[in-house]
Parts: structure tokens; C-alpha cells; sequence
């Protein structure tokens, strides 16, 4: 129940072939443990509250496309660009889009950032907890910059006048897609 190995001979291995067999759908791994009470007890309790964003944000972007995502393991974050349908479409890596994506006017582009914590689930992994910041951009007419609003703090609330506005701009915009297979 610990998902820990306690074996180390060839009996050992065998077993752990004929236990993983049943998940062979699952790419033979189990994410909880297996439960005495029968496979009805297998619903997952997920901390997704931590994970979800504030409805008072000026846009959705959990129901937007992923763009591109990265993770810093030093500072314990993981990051994922989101494009409203505009955006997205411009990022879209089979239409022949270039590396840096050109967005048209209408685009909104939303980097959330998560702090990391442990998967209680499976040793090793981590998850997002908590959002520390959501940036947006929207793409103006031509004519115009393109806006910059950052929200951080527990709260999510926007940060007005930050020093870093040009160069957080600056890389949301050059952050390429994600290749995809």
C-alpha cells in the first residue's frame, strides 16, 4: 500500500509482472494502490481546487488551448501558455506556423504559473498546487502595443505598473509551441 519494492529475487520479479498485468491498458502502472474493496473504489480524490484559478480573472484560460509549457525545477514551478481560439490557431504547429507565431489582433494569451508540490500518487512526480501568477497579453490592432496585465499573490490580484512588463511581454510572445507528434 506504500508503492514500495520489497522483494529482490526472480519470484519477486514475476510477481510484479502478474500484479501490473491487469492495468496492461494503463501502460502497466497503477497510480493508487490496489484496493481490498473491489475496482468500484477506485475513484481518485485529486486536490484540483489548488490547481483551478479564480473566476474573477477578465478571462478563462483553463478552457482555452495549452500553447506550449515548461517547468523550473529549481524554483519548484511549472508554467503553461494558453491562447484564446485566435491565439491558438496561430500557434497551431500543423498549419506550417512559424517557430514564433505572429497573433492576430482578437489574441489573448494567458501564462499561468503553478507552484509544484509532491503527487501523493507516484513517487517522484509532482503537480501543480497552487497559482502564483497569471500574466495575459492581448494582441491590439495593428497599430497598438499589445496590453500586459499580471495577477499574483494568493488572491490572484493584478499587480498594476510591474518594472518586468516589457520583458515578461517580450517572452510570452517569443515562447515557441510545443512540437506535437
Amino acid at each position: 500500500m506504500n508503492l514500495k519494492p520489497y522483494g529482490s529475487d526472480a519470484a519477486y520479479i514475476t510477481e510484479c509482472t502478474s500484479c501490473h498485468q491487469p492495468v496492461r491498458g494503463d501502460d502497466y502502472v497503477y497510480t493508487l494502490p490496489i484496493s481490498a474493496s473491489g475496482p468500484s473504489n477506485f475513484a481518485e480524490v485529486v486536490n484540483t481546487h489548488a490547481a483551478g484559478l479564480p473566476a474573477s480573472l477578465p478571462y478563462p484560460p483553463l478552457d482555452w488551448n495549452a500553447i506550449t509549457l515548461f517547468i523550473d525545477p529549481k524554483a519548484h514551478t511549472m508554467s503553461v501558455l494558453f491562447g484564446n481560439p485566435a491565439a491558438a490557431a496561430a500557434a497551431n504547429p500543423r498549419t506550417g506556423s512559424p517557430a514564433t507565431p505572429t497573433y492576430p489582433a482578437g489574441s489573448v494569451l494567458a501564462l499561468v504559473t503553478w507552484v509544484q508540490r509532491d503527487d501523493p500518487h507516484w513517487f517522484g512526480a509532482r503537480v501543480p498546487d497552487a497559482a502564483q501568477t497569471v500574466e495575459f497579453v492581448q494582441i491590439a490592432a495593428s497599430a497598438q502595443p499589445p496590453i500586459y496585465r499580471r495577477f499574483s499573490g494568493p488572491a490572484l490580484a493584478e499587480d498594476r505598473g510591474s518594472a518586468a512588463a516589457k520583458a515578461r511581454l517580450s517572452l510570452i510572445l517569443g515562447l515557441p509551441p510545443a512540437a506535437l507528434p
